[in-house]
């Protein structure tokens, strides 16, 4: 992300920066020269190319350093060096993903009147433009690469527009206009090698060709152009290329269907993202841990990735990466048959792509969306949504992904048993993976089309197709093909009544399936044991940050025992004088005085024995302070100690908490699969009425686990704040109800004033509402029953009221009804955490949840929480 180099520091300095060897770096160069500068502005230049250099490397040391800039440049009145500085201050921003601070500081220095060279203004818009690509305001990030363009001139500074000019090709990429793109990195290209040995412009741009020749299909001269940027980026040692290396030998390895090395390299990748924290490439490492877990169909991990990518995609705002994730837990949703959810996700990442101009993600939901009609046996829906990305993706020009769906429309085809139809289909698309050479598409072809064969009764052309899937399954080392194979020819011999053979094929595909599954659970080992190593270092860093308070905390210990002691002593030298004084005293009244010579011999015994017993209670007040101070010091020691265990053994638990309830919830789901299946193809009824209970207790067990992950989230989930629009909400919470309102006739009213919006964390919100309508459905009465839901919006708080004629709360249990599991009626089909959950995120959210009821008659739950607008 280090997109130019210093204005002050000419030519010289920089190839010195690129020739110094590693005990004299660029950076403590600047520092030396700073330390011989009093001019106040060229401190400013200098201090800000110091800040420039460690940006991504030692970001903490950076900011300093800018901040420095800035308040010396503001104090000196130098306008041009704060213009510099705020340029360099966004920099940072924008490297940390403060994307608005970055916009802030960014548009600041274009205001300021003063001058400055072209190419230091070019690089000002170029991160401008930079921050907007990030944001996914694409109109806007090309209004101002080209504007930085132009302020430089074609004639400018190489350096600057080839990084320019590969912004450009960039924003493009992302939009799949690659013909544009390509247009745009050979004009970087040829500006960047004007300055010979500088590579770091070029290492980008030689990234960004691997990308574009990748969405050209052209295979092999975008690994022509990653192996020229990885092997430079080993002499250079550049985190951010690092990780696009790691990732993209993860996709070799993705495409060659060798999984287990994909993850080792995303991992690496991971653990380097740990170190260099750009939000965008941290979202990418988990995107693609997710999408490998996704092929090996581990859903629970996988989702766990892509929920971490999420957070910090919508945190910091990233549009783009965070409409990808919605339509890859679409994916996965699919998959465990959560149709409403995985519609849902795809109905967010849907409108977020269509908002920021994203056709081919558009033509990605489409697609997802047809096989969800697909799997829900909706085949007109399912192919009209075919067709609609078929016709996005014809124009993007990509022709794997015009494949795909015409693959997947086969299978609609095939389903509704027009096999010769299906079979054209999946002609097509297996002759595009054979002019393209996809070997694992065409894998997946050939073992597609035996299949078709085998219904058709082709038996000898299905022979064929499947041994050309076992070649290529041993080319590409792929279980998962050879298990599919496997499985087909047990069809295969089945249909023509050779069951020796058939049964032979199970055996082979049932001891390939727990191979399979062997290897996920150690590949889960190999996961779990990089997620230890990097909790491992974060314990380790805390645990020093902890040493050091520790350290402060003794320090002013040992400080407060020195005062103690100092003002120890100057009681007892002050007692010492006084006795002294008294002494003298004493002994010129004694010399007057002869005569009373025992009694002042008397007096100075008893002054010595109190100097004694002064100086003893002085010695015990040091040894009991030091006693106190020694026992607060191991009382502070063992606070922390048991504060940490204690906040290890919650996160474990949490983590054992979360991944067991998604673990769990995977075989509930295939009950109901099987339950559903059993509905259509089982006629006795007696088995029916059996497969039904099964199915309600399936789904009751799924529900519990439901609301277990929702205390998981309630408790562990970052707030992002964002708007939340109430009607929608309540309205998908109750189609989500549906049945259950139908089945006991129940009456929904709405009354929303909305009058200004709401800001809040939506996810908490949704939790709330659908518990407390849960429970008015539990609890709902007889005769004409009701449900209320009413909500009030202004700019301070939000009333969220749900009201119901039900069975209402005895005044007994009244005190006790947000209890975990507490439940007044032995009857109810709850599991008691409705009400508990709702009121922890109430709480989560700094608001709270108050009732009214009457026994018999209903009862009103009324929510208030703060509008987090200011």
């Amino acid at each position: 992300m280090r997109f130019g180099v210093s204005y002050v520091i000419l030519l010289g300095l920089l190839l010195a920066k690129l020739q110094i060897n590693a005990q004299k770096p660029y950076t403590d160069s600047l520092k030396q020269i700073l330390t011989h500068t009093d001019d106040p502005r060229r401190r400013v230049d200098l201090l800000c190319d110091i800040a420039y250099d460690l940006t991504d490397f030692d970001d903490e040391a950076a900011e300093n350093y800018a901040n420095q800039a800035r308040k010396l440049a503001e104090e000196s009145n130098y306008q041009a060096g704060l213009k510099y500085a705020l340029t360099v201050v966004g920099l940072g921003n924008f490297s940390s993903g403060n994307y608005q601070e970055a916009l802030q500081n960014l548009h600041s220095s274009r205001r300021i009147k003063a001058e400055q060279k072209p190419e230091l203004t070019g690089y000002n818009l170029m991160l401008i433009g930079s921050t907007y690509r990030d944001l996914a305001y694409y109109d806007s990030a090309e209004h101002y690469y080209k504007l930085a363009i132009q302020t430089i001139g074609e004639k400018g500074d190489p350096y600057y527009l080839g990084f320019f000019y590969r912004g450009l090709a960039n924003l493009k990429l992302i939009l799949w206009q690659s013909q544009e793109a390509l247009t745009y990195l050979k004009k970087a290209e040829s500006y960047a090698k004007k300055r010979p040995r500088d590579f770091y412009v070029l290492m980008n741009i030689w990234d960004l060709y691997g990308r574009v020749y990748h969405q050209l299909l052209k295979y092999d001269e975008s690994n022509a152009y990653f192996k020229k940027m990885c092997d430079q980026e080993k002499l250079t040692k550049d985190y951010l290329q690092e990780i696009k290396c790691l990732l993209h030998e993860s996709d070799v390895a993705i495409d060659n269907g060798d999984f287990g090395n994909a993850l080792q390299y995303s991992f690496k990748a991971l653990q380097i993202s740990d170190i260099y924290r750009y939000p965008q490439e941290r979202v990418d490492v988990y995107s693609k841990i997710g999408y490998i877990y996704t092929e090996l169909s581990q859903y629970s991990l996988a989702s766990q990735y892509y929920f971490e990518g999420l957070k910090i995609g919508e945190k910091y705002g990233l549009r783009f990466e965070t409409a990808d994730l919605y339509a890859k837990l679409a994916w996965i949703y699919k998959e465990e048959s959560s149709y409403t959810v995985a519609h849902d996700y795809l109905n967010k990442s849907e409108s977020l792509r269509i908002t920021i101009g994203d056709r081919h993600g558009v033509s990605e939901c489409q697609n997802i969306r047809g096989l969800v009609y697909y799997l829900q046996k909706e085949y007109d829906r399912s192919l009209a949504e075919f067709s609609k990305a078929l016709t996005i993706r014809k124009t993007v020009g990509n022709e794997l992904n015009i494949t795909a769906t015409i693959y997947n429309m086969s299978l609609v085809y095939e389903a509704q048993n027009k096999n010769a139809i299906a079979l054209d289909y999946q002609m097509q698309s297996m002759a595009v993976e054979e002019r393209l050479n996809n070997i694992v598409g065409m894998g997946i072809s050939y073992n597609s089309i035996s299949e078709l064969m085998i219904k058709l009764n082709r038996f000898s052309e299905a022979d064929a197709y499947l041994k050309k899937a076992m070649r290529l399954s041993v080319t590409t080392g792929s279980k998962l093909l050879r298990r599919n194979i496997y499985s087909n020819y047990a069809r295969f011999y089945e249909v023509q009544g050779n069951y020796k053979m058939a049964n032979q094929y199970h055996k082979k595909f049932e001891t390939l399936n727990d191979s399979i599954y062997s290897e996920s659970g150690s590949v889960k080992l190999a996961e779990m044991e990089a997620l230890y190593q990097v909790e491992k270092k974060e314990l380790e860093i805390r645990e020093l940050d902890e040493q050091k308070k520790m350290q402060g905390k003794e320090l002013e210990s040992q400080r407060q025992l020195a005062r103690q002691q100092r003002f120890i002593i100057a009681i007892s030298l002050t007692s010492i004088v006084m006795l002294l004084v008294a002494g003298a005293v004493v002994f010129r009244y004694s010399r007057e005085k002869s005569r009373d010579n025992k009694s002042l011999q008397k007096l100075n015994r008893a002054i010595s024995e109190q100097k004694e017993e002064i100086q003893a209670q002085s010695e015990e007040l040091i040894e009991a302070s030091e006693t106190i101070t020694n026992i607060n010091k191991e009382l502070e020691v063992k606070i922390e100690a048991r504060t940490t265990e204690l906040k290890q053994a919650y996160k474990e638990l949490d983590t054992f908490f979360y991944r067991a309830s998604h673990d769990f919830r995977r075989p509930i789901t295939t009950f109901l699969g099987l339950a559903g299946v059993a509905k259509i193809t089982v006629k006795d009824q007696v088995s029916l009425e059996l497969f039904e209970k099964v199915s309600e207790t399936a789904g009751s067990l799924d529900k519990m686990l439901q609301k277990l992950q929702s205390i998981s989230d309630v408790g562990s989930q970052q707030m992002v704040y964002k708007e939340v629009f109430l009607k929608e909400l309540t309205e998908e919470i109750l189609d989500s109800f549906s049945r259950q309102l139908q089945q006991k006739k129940i009456a929904v009213h709405q009354e929303m004033n909305e009058s200004t919006s709401l800001v809040s964390y939506p996810a908490m919100v949704k939790i709330i509402i659908e518990n407390l309508i849960e429970n008015a459905i539990h609890f709902a009465g007889v005769e004409n029953p009701f449900i209320n839901v009413r909500a009030s919006v202004n700019s301070e708080t939000a009333t969220i009221e749900v009201e119901d004629n039900g069975q209402g709360i005895m005044d007994e249990y009244k005190s006790r009804i947000f209890e975990m599991y507490f439940r007044a009626n032995e009857n109810s089909k709850g599991n008691g955490l409705g009400l508990y959950i709702a009121k922890k995120a109430a709480e989560k959210l700094n608001g709270h949840i108050n009732f009214s009821s009457n026994y018999a008659k209903g009862t009103l739950f009324s929510v208030i929480l703060p509008n987090r607008q200011k």
